[in-house]
């Protein structure tokens, strides 16, 4: 019965024995490795304290916007040519895309062959009016001299009135001869299509009118020779009578050719608006760029219909602007002409500059915040795509010459006290430090530091006054 005692006796006193060796190993271990550590250092990253300007900014979230349009025709048809890609810059004016014109064409041609022809019956037609306006004048003139002639009739034969008689026949005499030449002039202008044959009808019933009134003229002539006879006097009644008549048929066929030639211009008006409004028409087959920019997307092919207002061509400004949220309470330090840093996750390594060019007049809710948008515009075109999120950091102050510290070496303290690591001959050294302005990245040094120091950058919690440490990499 005593041995199983002993057995498991001796079974614990080696397992004891066994855990403590381990114990041991593993404290020699951990010893070995803290000295070899100790004799090497720990290590850290470090900064050397140097001069340079340091910009304090207010940091927004913007978005990089551009001027965006999806271009249609304004008048239906089959696509002729799309002459640009996605991709290609393209320039204010550029012809993008054309329709086929054959049809326009056509229309165009016939819409200026009419206002060729109405303007031509314009002219004739002026042309008719200034000839009715002289058979007015020769109308009158007749009618004068038959007055005159009856008046002579009835009061009998004088000197005076045998002169007026041969007056009135030379009169009668030259009005024929004119009357003749506007016959032969109207029948020419027939020939060549330039008037009429109304015009040479009317010219003729002038002519043989003028030959009726010079008869009259010697007849009247004759009859002051010979003295007033009861019939001598009821012709010359008549004549008389037969002139006014013709006088005023004259004036109707003014009063006719100046309305047939207001219809002619009003005619040739609206062949011409028709013929302008052709070619504008044609002029639309054509898509242009309203501003300079990138093709964004080509929507249709050549061959393709197309009715108006469907998009063709997409099309970006080359440039653009950001738009920035800031909030309701940061708003009164920003002002127009501030310059602004931009970067992107999507452009690595590149800082953008802007200005602010524009601040919103209202505050706008979104998502439980009140902000208040900022338009900035770049300095100069950036690349970057449209809709791309970005850092906007908002200059409040610059500092030209400060003694700069990267935050990321700062200890805060109790009491508002920062603290850094300094290290002196590879040993760290504790120092309280007084900084002044500061963005994210470095504040200026007031105190504690002085340029060309270098610190110390890393875990808190290994760094401790008086550790030897090995500088990994300096930035």
């Amino acid at each position: 019965m005593d041995r199983p005692g002993r057995y498991h006796k001796d079974v614990r006193t080696r397992t004891v024995a066994i855990v403590a060796l381990a114990v041991i190993a593993v404290i020699v271990v951990l010893w070995m490795a803290l000295a070899g550590s100790m004799r090497g250092g720990v290590e850290v990253d470090a900064a050397r304290v140097r001069r340079g300007p340091l910009e304090v900014m207010l940091p927004v979230i913007g978005i990089f916007e551009t001027r965006a349009v999806e271009l249609p025709f304004e008048i239906p048809g089959r696509i002729a040519e799309v002459r640009v890609r996605e991709g290609a810059l393209v320039r204010r004016g550029q012809v993008l895309a054309a329709l086929d014109n054959t049809e326009m064409q056509a229309t165009a041609e016939q819409a200026a062959a009419a206002a060729d022809a109405a303007r031509s019956e314009a002219v004739r037609a002026t042309a008719a009016v200034e000839t009715a306006r002289q058979q007015v004048v020769q109308a009158d003139a007749a009618h004068r001299a038959a007055l005159a002639n009856l008046q002579q009739v009835r009061s009998g034969a004088r000197v005076e009135e045998l002169r007026q008689a041969e007056a009135a026949l030379a009169a009668a005499d030259s009005a024929r001869e004119q009357a003749r030449r506007n016959l032969a002039i109207q029948q020419q202008l027939f020939q060549q299509g330039a008037v009429a044959q109304s015009q040479v009808d009317a010219a003729r019933a002038q002519a043989r009118a003028a030959e009726a009134q010079y008869d009259q003229a010697v007849a009247q002539y004759a009859a002051v020779r010979a003295g007033a006879r009861p019939e001598a006097v009821e012709t010359a009644v008549q004549q008389a009578r037969q002139a006014e008549a013709a006088a005023r048929g004259a004036q109707a066929n003014v009063r006719q050719a100046e309305a047939v030639a207001a219809s002619a211009r009003a005619n040739a008006r609206q062949a011409e608006a028709a013929a302008r409004a052709s070619r504008a028409r044609g002029q639309r087959i054509f898509l242009t760029a309203p501003f300079d920019g990138v093709v964004s997307r080509v929507y249709l092919s050549p061959g393709s219909p197309v009715a108006p207002n469907i998009p063709v061509v997409a099309l970006v400004s080359e440039g653009g602007w950001i738009t920035a949220e800031v909030d309701e309470a940061d708003v009164d330090v920003v002002r127009v002409g501030q310059v602004a840093r931009i970067t992107a996750d999507a452009y690595p390594n590149q800082v953008f500059t802007g200005h602010v060019t524009r601040i919103g007049g209202q505050v706008e809710i979104r998502a439980g915040t009140r902000t208040v948008r900022v338009r900035i515009d770049l300095d100069k075109p950036a690349g970057l795509r449209s809709g791309t999120s970005v850092d906007v950091g908002l200059v409040l102050s610059s500092l030209p010459n400060a003694l700069l510290l990267p935050m990321d070496a700062v200890q805060p303290g109790e009491n508002g006290v920062n603290y850094v690591f300094a290290i002196t001959k590879g040993v760290l050294d504790r120092r309280q430090v007084n900084i002044g302005e500061r963005n994210e990245l470095y504040a200026d040094v007031l105190s504690g530091l002085r340029e060309g120091d270098v610190v110390a950058i890393g875990d808190p919690a290994v760094m401790r006054d008086g550790v030897r440490v090995r500088i990994r990499a300096m930035q």
